[in-house]
């Protein structure tokens, strides 16, 4: 909710808050919650005892130059067992975050990850003896990012020398109702659909799992329109009349498709995304499959192994009968699959004789990620979106365990209310909200904005007026109000 339907909310229970109060109990309860999640670590730690296992997924997520929100999830059960807001990914931003995890719940058997290399590295060091899962989205992600990001730019560009967009958009307005031809004003219509149909993928910005292929598809639909608006112009012609609009649809959608690089471009990203979807849909990764609710169980890992190998030897031989590029090509997917083999498809451990199967890649997490910044976005609006996830995204990411059945269960069982739960840390408000900000705050020099110009300033004119020696040293550290290491002169 809004702060200001939050606020129209509680007057109608007779309680009056203004927006800004609002915010701060907001952000206090998720404080408190945080606290009172890390309070039942015990009873956390039991719980995993109990089972005898534990599979642990890691996933941060951040937008370029942004902390990342960084989140440990058990895997079996879906707990979110910790959430950090971090500088970054690297090696020494991940280590104290699994160090104060292994202090308290020990190592897990797996750990499922995405390609970042810096978690790998702590991982190997916090969790020496635990197997590393890569995620198998993102693996395929990135693997899609290196072949169809080039071919798709050059696609983009070979569309674009032909002023498609511009050309459909002037055949959007509909006959204003003075033609006197019915046919015609009915054939406007068909065509402004036409139109709507063709440009959608580019309003849009149509993705495929997550990289955009929208004049891919743009192109595509430009094949299918063009066999329709062919069969028309022949309607029309056996009625002895010609409809302009109608023609300059044709040529327009005509000098693309008579675009050789055009072409060339299109059959290459469409003999790419046919192999990678051929390889999805033996892990089961397509838009088909709900990821998220998917149960690991009923996955057999060497009847995928085996598929996978006969997929990629498929792939191999084909395009040997193809054009050199497609050779590359092919040769880029089967030396990712085989450098990441290991790490692709890591056998079930064996618990006690018992076989554990686990997810093979991080969606839950991903999934739980995108609705939270939905959340953020509908509530602030997209402008807002990064810094508030920034803001809150751990602290979200921790009171997703509201809504978790295990954890109802198992871990607040014995919670009547949730608000007399929270009050013992009360008292830890003052210590928890300073340890908020400390950890929000941005790295700026705390300097009031309208004074920096003039310290800028100053700093020069004493530096061009004095020479170089240990007043002028304690001068300018002075207008800069820092403290620095001695300075040899």
């Amino acid at each position: 909710m809004k702060r200001h339907e939050i606020r129209a909310f509680l007057e109608t229970k007779s309680i009056f808050l203004s927006t800004g109060t609002i915010s701060n109990r907001s952000l206090d309860f998720l404080l408190l919650f945080k606290q009172f999640h890390i309070n039942k670590s015990q009873k956390i730690k039991a719980f995993i005892e109990r089972k005898g296992c534990m599979i642990l997924h890691m996933d941060g997520t951040h937008r370029s130059g942004g902390r990342v929100v960084f989140v440990l999830q058990e895997g079996i059960d879906n707990i979110v067992i910790n959430a950090d807001l971090i500088p970054s990914e690297a090696e020494e931003h991940i280590d104290p975050v699994l160090l104060d995890f292994k202090n308290s719940y020990g190592s897990p058997l797996v750990v499922v990850r995405d390609m970042a290399k810096g978690i790998k590295l702590s991982v190997e060091k916090n969790f020496p003896n635990a197997s590393q899962q890569v995620c198998q989205i993102h693996f395929l992600s990135d693997l899609e990012k290196d072949l169809i990001t080039g071919y798709h730019k050059t696609l983009k560009n070979s569309i674009v020398r032909h002023n498609l967009t511009s050309k459909l958009k002037s055949l959007r307005l509909e006959n204003s109702g003075s033609e006197v031809n019915v046919i015609k004003r009915i054939q406007d219509r068909w065509i402004h659909i036409a139109v709507d149909h063709l440009l959608h993928p580019i309003e849009k910005h149509v993705k495929w799992i997550r990289r955009p292929i929208s004049y891919f598809i743009q192109y595509r639909r430009i094949k299918e329109v063009c066999v329709l608006v062919k069969r028309l112009i022949y309607c029309n012609a056996s009625n002895d009349f010609v409809h302009k609009p109608l023609m300059e649809l044709h040529e327009s959608l005509k000098s693309v498709l008579e675009d050789p690089r055009v072409f060339e471009c299109f059959c290459i990203l469409e003999k790419i995304l046919q192999w990678l979807d051929e390889l999805r849909d033996i892990l089961r990764i397509t838009r088909k499959n709900n990821l998220k609710d998917s149960l690991p169980i009923d996955i057999k890992l060497d009847e995928i192994l085996i598929k996978i190998k006969e997929v990629l030897l498929k792939i191999r031989m084909e395009s040997r009968k193809l054009e050199v590029q497609y050779q590359r090509i092919a040769s880029k997917i089967i030396d990712a699959f085989e450098s990441h083999w290991e790490e692709l498809f890591v056998p079930d451990p064996i618990f006690k004789g018992r076989k554990i199967s686990f997810r093979r890649h991080n969606n839950g997490l991903e999934s739980s990620h995108r609705s939270t910044r939905k959340a953020i976005r509908e509530r602030t609006g997209k402008s807002e979106t990064n810094h508030e996830m920034e803001q809150f995204g751990d602290l979200l990411a921790i009171l997703s365990n509201l809504w978790n059945e295990t954890y109802q269960k198992e871990i607040i069982q014995d919670v009547v209310d949730i608000g007399r739960s929270l009050s013992p840390f009360v008292k830890d408000i003052p210590r928890l909200r300073k340890e908020y900000r400390e950890t929000r705050r941005r790295d700026t020099i705390p300097i009031d904005d309208n004074e920096r110009f003039s310290v800028l300033e100053n700093f020069i004119d004493v530096f061009e007026t004095n020479e170089l020696d240990s007043d002028l040293i304690s001068s300018l550290k002075s207008i800069l109000e820092t403290e620095c290491s001695p300075i040899i002169i």
